[in-house]
């Protein structure tokens, strides 16, 4: 099962913010384990790194990238979905390229803290914490134990 993770997680993740780095983590044992292909958008990348390195040096938030390609997928964008998205007009052309991407790797959901930004998707968005919960529920996956 695909998922495309929205740039919250992703940040979530590398900046490590509580209280859902926890939930990152879980993501990744999962991706690691087989239970699910975790994605990114490549733009994702460069606002993360925007913000990264207000508190963080280049080199530790590129190292950083370097060692997540071991379990995150990256989706390039192309001229066609930024076309595609900006055809469709959302409000947040950020939002609608995530899902234009989404539907390109055919991701079952896009995990985001805001889901209020992909109403108009047609793959549905789901918050971490309820994607975990989900995959615990209905196929015995869980990772709750793991702490890092």
């Amino acid at each position: 099962m695909a998922v495309l993770l929205d740039t919250n997680v992703l940040l979530d993740y590398f900046a490590q913010r509580e209280p859902y780095y926890q939930q990152t983590v879980q993501l990744k044992a999962m991706s690691f384990f087989g239970d699910v292909e975790l994605w990114a958008t490549a733009n994702s990348f460069t606002d993360v790194f925007y913000l990264m390195c207000k508190s963080n040096t280049s080199a530790e938030v590129q190292k950083a990238f370097l060692a997540s390609f071991e379990y995150l997928g990256i989706c390039s964008v192309t001229a066609d979905d930024i076309r595609e998205a900006t055809s469709r007009a959302w409000d947040d052309f950020e939002d609608c390229l995530v899902a234009v991407c989404a539907e390109k790797l055919r991701a079952e959901y896009i995990l985001t803290r805001d889901k209020t930004g992909f109403t108009a998707s047609k793959i549905p968005a789901m918050e971490p914490a309820a994607f975990i919960d989900n995959m615990a529920a209905t196929r015995g996956v869980s990772y709750a134990e793991l702490r890092l």
